[in-house]
């Protein structure tokens, strides 16, 4: 049995990679009629019915390790987040409810500031940036238009050997950057998908992009979105930092100053820094909220 990837679904049909050809696969009707739905990152096992047009039939979709669900993506080693410093100027509460929600999934944050041209070292905004660093995430303040730039260099080193999905701030230069690090990228994305539609299918958000030996998704740029099935104790649980710190209550979800806790003191002390516990804090509220509507 023939082991591959999905890269791609456009409406019934699977785009598996397998030996550097890309497959259009049809679901068998075991797959079908179990619970399970391919989705863009399965590993699938399939077999060829046609080697000459690269036909096949999926016959399995292989355990997934995890799933992000905007979009449906699986299998990712971790989530790019493209956050501008300028232009727009740099909004930390988008970026942190993004990072927390990763981090609740298990999954590893990169993070990638843009537009360091705009911005002046010891701007407010440089200094946030340097602070996730501080705190242990993979951070990278990168200015993609010189291919020589060091942080960029290191940047793409980080995508190496990975499925990496990228996602960001509308306007925060995801699409630039993409474009970047794979020349005209989303020219042939859409030469592409018209050959494939055949003027009959329609093409879906989530798909895989092949950089070197690594994998590269794209997400929609974003402004805002609601945690859905996620509660307040799986976000205080989850973040790297506050799982690193000793905290007098298992439970503690570190908010209304409770005496004893380990991460209010750690903000009191400057340890971790006070604008991200306050959009932390936002956070917490905002699912409280939502949890109150669910109710009613």
């Amino acid at each position: 049995m023939n082991k591959g990837i999905i890269l791609k679904i456009l409406s019934e049909y699977a785009y598996v990679l397998f030996e550097e050809n890309l497959y259009e696969c049809k679901a068998t009707g075991k797959i079908r009629h179990s619970n399970k739905k391919p989705t863009t990152g399965d590993y699938v096992e399939f077999e060829i019915i046609d080697q000459d047009n690269f036909k096949g039939s999926l016959t399995n979709i292989l355990e997934r390790k995890n799933e992000l669900y905007r979009p449906r993506i699986s299998n990712i080693d971790q989530v790019v987040i493209i956050t501008s410093l300028k232009d727009p100027v740099l909004n930390t509460y988008t970026l942190n409810k993004y990072l927390f929600f990763v981090e609740s999934l298990g999954i590893k944050p990169v993070l990638a500031f843009t537009k360091v041209d705009l911005a002046n070292t010891k701007d407010i905004e440089v200094e946030r940036a340097k602070e996730y660093k501080k705190l242990g995430y993979e951070t990278y303040l990168i200015n993609n238009m010189i291919d020589t730039d060091k942080e960029w260099v290191s940047f793409l080193k980080s995508l190496e050997s990975k499925t990496s999905v990228f996602t960001g701030q509308t306007g925060a230069g995801k699409s630039t950057t993409l474009n970047h690090i794979i020349p005209n990228l989303f020219e042939k994305t859409q030469e592409i998908s018209k050959a494939l539609n055949r003027g009959k299918h329609t093409t879906t958000k989530n798909e895989l992009f092949i950089y070197k030996d690594a994998l590269i998704g794209d997400t929609p740029g974003f402004s805002s979105f609601e945690y859905k099935e996620i509660e307040a104790e799986e976000i205080a649980l989850s973040i790297e930092f506050f799982k690193n710190t000793s905290c007098k209550f298992n439970n503690c979800l570190h908010i209304n100053n409770t005496p004893g806790c380990g991460v209010i003191k750690s903000v009191s002390e400057g340890t971790f820094p006070e604008f991200i516990y306050n959009d932390y804090v936002k956070v917490q509220s905002e699912i409280e909220e939502q949890s109150k509507r669910r109710k009613y």
